[in-house]
């Protein structure tokens, strides 16, 4: 199964040309796109496995 990961865009009310869409779509399959998620995925796993939240009482 495949996680689905929805993105917003802010562009402050202009519309994106067809152009800087596919630039945006480029941008988010390239492997700096992929690195950033990885290491949050990596980071969060890690959260949860301490337990340590926002929540925690130290």
């Amino acid at each position: 199964m495949k996680n689905l990961i929805f993105l917003h865009i802010n562009t402050g009310g202009k519309e994106l040309s067809h152009e800087e869409l596919e630039e945006a779509k480029e941008f988010l399959k390239s492997k700096q796109v992929k690195q950033m998620i990885h290491k949050t995925e990596e980071s969060h796993r890690r959260v949860m496995e301490s337990k340590i939240t926002d929540r925690t009482v130290m």
